[in-house]
């Protein structure tokens, strides 16, 4: 009696045909992994980039100076260039005796920078720089309140905060 074997296993075909399944399977994976990478790249530098950690810089700054500030004593030098002033020590000073000047130069005119300074010297005490990518800047007074209106652009995007402070004290 003859027997006949059958060898168990896979012919060339077969192995070249998963070969090539499977090699167009990881490269469509990989495709995928790329775009989301790409994505979550583009979201991240948008919620973290420049254009946005200027605003909130600028926002912040803004918000403490003005706060603290006198309701009545304020100056607007141009739309986009305002001095206010306030107490160094508000539990012990009875003068406003420090002021602060947002303002973009004319030189550099997408900076936004604010100068702290004393107000019976004139003397300018720091200046910080709040944003690097400003196009537009406003000021105005709104029933005890001042508003600034910031427009920042950049090669990748563009963005206009709004943020209105209230003058809290009385001098």
């Amino acid at each position: 009696m003859k027997t006949i074997r059958t060898s168990a296993g896979f012919t060339l075909t077969e192995l070249t045909l998963v070969i090539a399944v499977s090699s167009i399977l990881l490269l469509a994976i990989g495709i995928v992994m790329l775009d989301t990478q790409r994505g979550w790249m583009d979201s991240y530098a948008k919620v973290h980039g420049g254009v946005a950690s200027d605003a909130a810089v600028a926002k912040t700054a803004f918000d403490k100076v003005v706060r603290k500030a006198s309701r009545t004593l304020y100056y607007f030098d141009a739309v986009d260039n305002i001095t206010v002033f306030y107490y160094n020590d508000w539990l012990n000073s009875t003068d406003l005796d420090r002021f602060a000047r947002f303002f973009r130069p004319q030189d550099e005119p997408s900076m936004l920078y604010v100068q702290y300074g004393d107000r019976a010297s004139g003397e300018v005490l720091s200046q910080v720089c709040l944003a690097s990518t400003v196009t537009d800047l406003q000021f105005r007074p709104l029933n005890g309140a001042i508003e600034m209106k910031l427009t920042l652009e950049d090669d990748r995007e563009a963005a206009t905060m709004i943020s209105t402070a209230i003058l809290h004290n009385d001098n």
